[in-house]
């Protein structure tokens, strides 16, 4: 059995691309930043010369109870495609969850009048 399980390790090891970081290229940080209070605000950003570049500030909000509350989040992030092409993400983040914009992004349709009326009739059920 032992014999069967090290077989199995060196036929993986062999199957292994074994030229997998040198065909990576070399990606260079351009800058970084970090900057953060004692309340639990912050911000940060980085910069790579491959063209992913991000920034997010986020913000410490107390709760009504000690060691409670949250984080809002304002940020963005840039990459290239493999395709040569530019992308760019806004966000927000906080209590309302992860709410992403961007040109390339689908767009939520409008909610149906059925729906919204179905809402207002009966609140608590939402």
């Amino acid at each position: 059995m032992k014999l069967a399980i090290f077989v199995c390790l060196v036929a993986a090891a062999a199957a292994a691309p074994q030229d997998y970081y040198q065909q990576q290229p070399e990606i260079r940080l351009l800058s970084y930043r970090f900057n953060s209070d004692d309340k639990g605000n912050y911000e940060y950003g980085y910069e790579q010369d491959n063209g992913q570049r991000v920034e997010e500030v986020g913000k410490s909000i107390p709760g009504y109870e000690p060691e409670t509350g949250s984080i809002s989040k304002v940020g963005s992030f840039e990459f290239v495609s493999p395709e040569g092409q530019q992308f760019r993400v806004d966000y927000t983040s906080g209590e309302e969850g992860f709410l992403p914009s961007g040109a390339h992004l689908p767009v939520a349709p409008a909610q149906l009048p059925e729906y919204q009326a179905h809402q207002q009739q009966f609140p608590e059920l939402y």
